[in-house]
C-alpha cells in the first residue's frame, strides 16, 4: 500500500468521523442550555455589556450572576445574527469537525498517520458525540488539542509555547475548563524539572528552558484575569468544578453508569487496551501522555463529563504504544469512496431538522404564556427555551447560579412532591405550572382541578393555570 494511498484512506476516515457530527446537528432540533446561552450573548451584544447580574429570572432577578462563558454566549449569538439558523449547524458540527481536524494534525506532530491517524479518530469520535453540541465545553475540547499541540512543538522550537498566552486567555473567557490548559502547562514545567526516565518509562526532551516556562505561565496567568470577573473567576471555576451540590442534580456530572454498554466500550475497552500494552508491550511509555490519560481516566470514573477530554488524550497514547499499521492489502482508491459514501448516507438517511428548531421544547405553552402573564413554575430543563422566548422564569440550567438561593431545594421538593408544592408556589405567587404529562406533578394537580386548570395540553407539556389568587 503506497503513502498516496494512505493518505487518501486517513482523509476518508477523517470524513466519516465529521459526518457523525453533522448527522448529529441536521437529525436533532435544539434542546437545553443553548437557548439561554443564546439569549445571554444576544442581550450583551445588544446592551453592549458584559452580564453581571440576572435578567431572566423572577426568583433571583438582579442577583450578582458570574457569567464564565460570556464569550462563547457572545460568539454564538453573533453568529446566529449574521448567518442565521444554520448558525446553529456550525457551532456544532462544524466545532467536532475541528477537533477531528485538530487531534488528527495533533496525532501526525506524534508521528501517528495514515491510516492508524484516522482509525483512532473514527473510534474515539463516539465519545465525543454526547457532549460536542451548542455547548461552550464543545470549545474546551478543541483548546485542549490545540494546547497539547503547542507544548509538543515547543519542545523542539521553544518560542512557540509562548502562543499558549493568548490561547488560554481566550479559554479563559470561553469556558470554566481553562484551569485544565493551565494544569498541562505546569505539568509541562513539572516533567522537564523532574524527568522520569526508566527501562520501560521516558519523558521526551525539551529545549524550553526554566526561564521561559516560569515566563509565559506568569504571563498566561496575568492574561487570564482580563476576563469579565477579573481574578475571582479562578476560584469560582474551582468551586463550581467540585460542587457536590451540582453533581448530585445534572447526570453528566456523576460517574459513568456501566449498565450502558455504551460506557463500557468507550471508557473501559481502551483503558484495558493501554494497560495490556504498557505491562506487555515493547515499546516505553511516554511519561506525560501516561499521566494525563491516567488522570482523565479517574476523572471519567468520577464524573462522566470528562469522558470526552479522556477520548482525546487515550488515542495519543494508543498511538505512541503500538507499531505502524501497514493495512499492505488495503486499496485506498477502493475503500475511500465506500466510507465517503456511507458518511453521506448517515447525513441525508434521515429527514433534515431545521437549523435552530427547538426538540423537545415547549414551544405551545410558550406562545400561551407570551400573551397571557404571571409567574411560571417551569420545568428545570424548559428553562432556557423559556428565556429565549423572554419569558422570566423560576430555575433553569444555570445552576452554579442558583446555588446562591433555595431554588434548587425548593425545584426537587415539587419535582418528587416531599412536601406540599403549593406552599412553594404561594411563596412566589405563582400563577402558571409548566410541567410534562403523566407525571407525578401533573397528576397531582389534575386531582385538584378546583385548585388548578389545565389550560393547554401537547405531546411536550401540560399547563395548569391557579384559579383565583393567593
Amino acid at each position: 500500500m503506497t503513502r498516496t494511498d494512505h493518505r487518501i484512506m486517513q482523509a476518508a476516515l477523517l470524513f466519516l468521523a465529521a459526518s457523525l457530527f453533522w448527522a448529529q446537528s441536521l437529525h436533532q432540533g435544539l434542546s437545553g442550555d443553548v437557548f439561554w446561552q443564546w439569549a445571554a450573548g444576544r442581550y450583551m451584544i445588544a446592551h453592549h455589556q458584559i452580564l453581571h447580574r440576572d435578567v431572566f429570572s423572577y426568583t433571583l432577578y438582579h442577583k450578582p450572576w458570574v457569567t464564565e462563558e460570556w464569550g462563547y454566549e457572545v460568539i454564538l449569538a453573533a453568529v446566529v445574527q449574521i448567518l442565521g439558523p444554520v448558525g446553529f449547524w456550525l457551532m456544532g458540527a462544524g466545532v467536532g469537525t475541528i477537533l477531528v481536524l485538530s487531534l488528527s494534525w495533533l496525532l501526525s506532530l506524534r508521528g501517528i498517520t495514515g491510516i492508524k491517524n484516522g482509525l483512532l479518530i473514527l473510534v474515539a469520535t463516539p465519545s465525543w458525540l454526547l457532549f460536542v453540541k451548542d455547548r461552550p465545553q464543545s470549545v474546551s475540547y478543541v483548546f485542549m488539542v490545540w494546547m497539547l499541540v503547542i507544548l509538543w512543538q515547543g519542545r523542539t522550537q521553544p518560542k512557540r509555547l509562548w502562543w499558549a498566552v493568548p490561547l488560554l486567555w481566550l479559554w479563559t473567557n470561553i469556558h470554566g475548563s481553562f484551569l485544565l490548559g493551565f494544569l498541562l502547562l505546569l505539568l509541562e514545567g513539572i516533567w522537564m524539572i523532574i524527568p522520569i526516565n526508566t527501562p520501560r518509562v521516558k519523558t521526551p526532551k525539551t529545549g524550553v528552558s526554566l526561564k521561559l516556562w516560569v515566563s509565559v505561565l506568569s504571563v498566561a496567568v496575568l492574561a487570564s484575569f482580563i476576563n469579565g470577573n477579573g481574578p475571582g473567576l479562578w476560584a469560582y471555576s474551582w468551586h463550581v468544578s467540585f460542587s457536590r451540590r451540582i453533581a448530585a442534580i445534572i447526570a453528566e456530572w456523576q460517574s459513568p453508569n456501566f449498565h450502558y454498554i455504551f460506557f463500557v466500550l468507550v471508557i473501559l475497552v481502551p483503558m484495558f487496551i493501554l494497560v495490556l500494552l504498557m505491562v506487555f508491550g515493547q515499546k516505553k511509555v511516554v511519561w506525560p501522555d501516561f499521566f494525563l490519560a491516567a488522570g482523565l481516566f479517574y476523572s471519567t470514573m468520577k464524573s462522566v463529563r470528562f469522558m470526552a477530554y479522556f477520548a482525546i488524550e487515550w488515542p495519543i497514547l494508543l498511538g505512541t504504544l503500538t507499531r505502524p499499521w501497514p493495512f499492505k492489502r488495503v486499496h485506498g482508491w477502493l475503500v475511500s469512496p465506500v466510507l465517503i459514501l456511507l458518511g453521506v448516507i448517515l447525513m441525508v438517511m434521515r429527514p433534515v431538522v431545521a437549523p435552530g428548531k427547538p426538540s423537545g421544547e415547549p414551544v405551545l405553552a410558550a406562545n400561551y404564556l407570551k400573551t397571557h402573564h404571571g409567574h411560571v413554575f417551569n420545568r428545570y430543563s424548559w428553562g432556557g427555551y423559556l428565556i429565549s422566548r423572554h419569558i422570566p422564569v423560576f430555575i433553569d440550567g444555570r445552576t452554579d447560579f442558583y446555588l446562591q438561593g433555595d431554588q434548587l431545594s425548593q425545584y426537587t421538593a415539587v419535582k418528587r412532591l416531599t412536601q406540599n408544592p403549593n406552599k412553594i408556589w404561594k411563596e412566589y405567587n405563582v400563577k402558571y405550572v409548566l410541567w410534562t404529562p403523566k407525571s407525578a406533578v401533573a397528576t397531582y394537580l389534575l386531582s385538584h382541578q378546583a385548585q388548578w386548570k389545565p389550560v393547554l395540553r401537547s405531546k411536550t407539556a401540560i399547563l395548569f393555570q391557579h384559579r383565583g389568587s393567593w
